[in-house]
């Protein structure tokens, strides 16, 4: 049996891979298939990110990026490890700066472009409409 690291990190390499981040459209439903919830009454949904953190070995880090009611930017963030491949862990309101230093500023940025494919350790899959 697959484990949830092992799913997720097939994805992250094959949109680094191919230069494709259409993978990336599966995220929030396999995070909803592990039952957690996404944000539904106060975000829309415009991109997801995988990324892989430089502070850590073994670790993805997917972000969903909301435009909120008030039409700022938000972004809920989950953590899975090859140490503990089946465990989703999840960052709410900034937590996850605090445990990944490189993360700093990204949880309520507003300035951010999605782009499909910005590092090695990034691919990214634009959902909503170009941001104003």
């Amino acid at each position: 049996m697959t484990t949830k690291y092992e799913q997720v990190k097939s994805i992250h390499q094959l949109a680094v891979k191919t230069h494709d981040a259409n993978e990336l459209r599966r995220i929030p439903s396999l995070l909803n298939d592990w039952g957690i919830k996404c944000r539904e009454d106060d975000g829309e949904l415009l991109w997801t990110n995988l990324s892989v953190p430089t502070s850590v070995g073994e670790t993805i880090t997917i972000g969903l990026r909301y435009r909120k009611e008030d039409k700022t930017l938000t972004e809920d963030v989950f953590e899975l490890s090859a140490r503990d491949p089946d465990v989703v862990a999840p960052y709410y309101k900034g937590s996850y700066q605090k445990l990944r230093p490189e993360y700093e500023g990204t949880h309520k940025q507003q300035d951010v472009e999605p782009r499909s494919i910005t590092s090695v350790n990034t691919c990214c899959l634009y959902f909503g409409e170009r941001i104003a």
